[in-house]
């Protein structure tokens, strides 16, 4: 972004509210949501809200598009890395002892440097290394393009190829016959071999919200981000039939962030804030503070986890126990991230300017 224009503020929004997601969703994979039948409304309304926050890495991958879209192929570029790799080795490195103080010898050398390696840590850090590795060639694609509407011909066909097939098989697999042969034609156009090229969609998605700064009405995003989330949550209650949430449903790949109705969900998301004017200064400086460790948020949110659901499970017991306590948890999850995450920058930036200092006097 030109440095010469003012921070947005309604990206910093985005990015919160992409952070404050990542806790949320993380939260049903410790209260014991995924190993409850899905059999009442606080089940039902679980189920919505998890759908939500689902949108958080969609957002993350928007925001990476919108940000690196005019990233040139040179050393800069690949010199970004480092603080990103750094935070997640040390993050990771603390983590690791963390989990080994809660949960005895959970990581030995060996299993600490292989964790760490594949990124089962954090796999979201290993993604982002292998598309920022091919950003600048992405970008050159994306100029290539010679007008709008060849634009919307290369966003049309990703969602083709990368986002309708986890509907349109639930429609040929129904019992109703017409159903299944409306989805047995429409799968024509969704074939289902390019399923994991998703994250290119959401990078173009947010190269072209960049260069084209597009305005939709605010209550309009508002409805249809509620009735993705239902629809979403009206089809897994349906074919969890009383059992457990299915993962296969809608989230073939990656837990479903390819499927269409969350692709719309985390555009109109995108849509609702990135354009906010916010003019209090106040607001401001804490957004800008949350936004710039968001990585770093995501990081020690996973040892939060650890300290927070430990104390957690030996008091509560109950489902609708942890409904509520979503409420207390995730915010104290994420204000203590807040809190690890600037203290760390803060300290990852005195270091960093010292060898700076040395390397500058050594030259």
């Amino acid at each position: 972004m030109n440095n010469n224009k003012p921070r947005l503020a309604g990206l910093d929004l985005v990015r919160f509210v992409a952070a404050l997601f990542v806790v949320s969703v993380h939260y049903f994979f410790n209260c014991g949501y995924y190993s409850t039948p899905l059999t009442d409304k606080v089940t039902f309304m679980m189920t919505a809200a998890r759908w939500l926050f689902l949108c958080c890495v969609p957002i993350y991958m928007m925001l990476t598009g919108y940000f690196k879209c005019n990233k040139d192929l040179n050393r800069a570029h690949y010199m970004s890395f480092i603080p990103v790799f750094t935070a997640y080795v040390i993050i990771s490195v603390i983590k690791i002892f963390v989990g080994n103080y809660y949960y005895g010898k959970v990581y030995g050398i060996k299993e600490a440097l292989q964790s760490l390696g594949n990124y089962t840590i954090a796999w979201y850090v290993g993604f982002y290394f292998s598309l920022m590795a091919i950003a600048p060639f992405l970008n050159r694609l994306w100029h290539a393009l010679k007008s709008k509407k060849e634009q919307h011909v290369l966003l049309i066909s990703l969602v083709c190829i990368t986002t309708l097939y986890p509907v349109v098989s639930l429609l040929a697999a129904s019992n109703r016959v017409p159903v299944a042969l409306i989805g047995s034609v429409i799968e024509i156009l969704a074939p289902n071999y390019w399923q994991m090229m998703y994250p290119l969609l959401y990078y173009f998605l947010g190269c072209y919200i960049r260069e084209h700064s597009p305005k939709v009405n605010k209550p309009a995003l508002i409805a249809v981000i509620l009735a993705m989330v239902f629809i979403n949550a009206g089809i897994s209650y349906t074919y969890a039939a009383g059992s457990n949430f299915n993962w296969n449903i809608l989230g073939m790949v990656d837990c479903g962030y390819n499927c269409i109705t969350v692709v719309i969900c985390s555009t109109a998301l995108f849509l609702l804030f990135y354009d906010i004017n916010i003019k209090g200064n106040g607001c401001k400086f804490i957004l800008q503070k949350i936004s710039s460790v968001s990585l770093e948020i995501y990081l020690f949110s996973a040892i939060f986890d650890i300290i927070i659901f430990d104390y957690a499970k030996r008091h509560y017991f109950e489902m609708s126990d942890f409904a509520w306590l979503f409420f207390i948890l995730v915010p104290i999850n994420f204000t203590g991230s807040v809190i690890c995450s600037n203290i760390y920058r803060i300290i990852y930036n005195l270091i960093a300017g010292l060898f700076k200092k040395r390397s500058g006097v050594a030259s």
